[in-house]
């Protein structure tokens, strides 16, 4: 379920300040009032979080350089350094 920001028409509110997230199906329409102080908000655009992409595949000998300590697994299912 998507979660969506919603902020008071006239803030701020004592009840909710500035704002409040609610979580909501993606079919429902927007809240047109706060569930708490019963006041009208509206809904903010968030922008989305990307990720960065990387460049090439993580491979063991990148991730020692980088300062990780690689470890292998034992048939046991514990992990040791090799």
């Amino acid at each position: 379920m998507p979660l969506n920001v919603y902020a008071p028409v006239h803030p701020p509110c004592r009840l909710c300040g500035s704002g409040f997230e609610h979580r909501q199906r993606a079919g429902e329409p927007d809240l047109r009032t706060c569930p708490t102080c019963g006041q009208p908000v509206r809904r903010l655009v968030v922008p989305r979080v990307n990720s960065p992409k990387l460049s090439r595949p993580v491979s063991v000998s990148r991730a020692r350089d980088a300062g990780f300590t690689v470890l292998k697994r034992t048939p046991g299912g514990d992990y040791e350094q090799p």
